[in-house]
């Protein structure tokens, strides 16, 4: 899947794999749309969400097999990630933060069911991908990219289906490559800081139950503001660009709203199966 790359890609594939499958966007319309197209290409049992600035060990497929293998309803896996740029390996599968980020796990060692798995890197039944979508769309294209991972790791738990961790499935990330490293999300472009805080209100509307909404609001209200308020003091420049994220989040409400209709329908799991993945900080 090429979202319009400019740096020879298409090229290269087409001389020396010519018998891979090119698929091409005319204009790069984002991770979600350009990996919704990919998925709906494929007609395999399993699907691997991999990043261009992600390399496989040897073995990763296989052992994130034998996590999906737990069970029936175990609808993705992943792995042990050396995070390059900070030389760490973290936990690929994640949990949830009340500020609807990610919090990954201390445990390097041991198999363990997460709440979802980084969209960095994830093995996934087709089956459970097609289970969740919603008007034909795996991930959420409203997104564009950055906490897609997180509501469909979201949406999935409430559909019934579990995520797990494998430790001998390991991966290297760069990180960030498509922004030259830029790790951090205050040293972001501003547009991607936009869609990142847009994103977060997105999940939190459409996937939050009232029993998860309890949990969560408080720790998610408090901080807001000092959110707001740091990023008035590191990019006072970018500070109205940034604003019109709430701008997007209200346009989009409604939009969204019908999908939480959509979602509820679907749930199968009460809202304490949820906040058993729910972290504080």
């Amino acid at each position: 899947m090429d979202n319009s790359s400019t740096d020879g890609s298409r090229e290269w594939i087409r001389e020396y794999y010519p018998q891979v499958l090119l698929l091409e966007n005319s204009c790069n319309k984002g991770f979600s749309a350009g990996y919704n197209r990919a998925i709906g290409a494929c007609a395999a049992a399993y699907v691997l969400i991999l990043n261009t600035d992600v390399f496989l060990e040897p073995g990763f497929v296989e052992n994130a097999l034998r996590s999906l293998a737990q069970s029936a309803d175990t609808g993705a896996a992943t792995g042990l990630i050396y995070q390059e740029g900070t030389r760490e390996w973290i936990n690929g599968g994640f949990f949830l933060r009340s500020q609807i980020r990610i919090a990954h796990s201390g445990n390097l060692s041991a198999e363990e069911e997460v709440f979802g798995c980084t969209g960095a890197v994830m093995l996934c039944r087709h089956e459970m991908l097609e289970a969740v979508k919603l008007d034909g769309e795996y991930f959420d294209e409203t997104y564009f990219s950055y906490g897609e991972d997180i509501d469909l790791a979201w949406r999935a738990q409430l559909c019934g289906w579990k995520a797990r961790f494998h430790p001998d499935a390991r991966a290297f990330h760069v990180g960030s490559g498509s922004l030259d490293g830029q790790l951090r999300f205050v040293d972001k472009p501003p547009f991607f800081q936009r869609q990142t805080l847009k994103n977060r209100y997105l999940t939190l509307a459409k996937n939050g139950s009232a029993g998860v909404l309890l949990r969560l609001l408080p720790v998610f209200l408090l901080s807001e503001p000092l959110v707001w308020l740091y990023l008035l003091v590191r990019r006072p420049l970018d500070f109205p660009y940034l604003l019109l994220a709430l701008v997007d989040a209200v346009r989009l409400m409604p939009a969204t709203l019908r999908k939480r209709r959509q979602i509820r329908r679907q749930t199968v799991v009460s809202p304490a199966y949820i906040r058993r993945f729910l972290r504080s900080f």
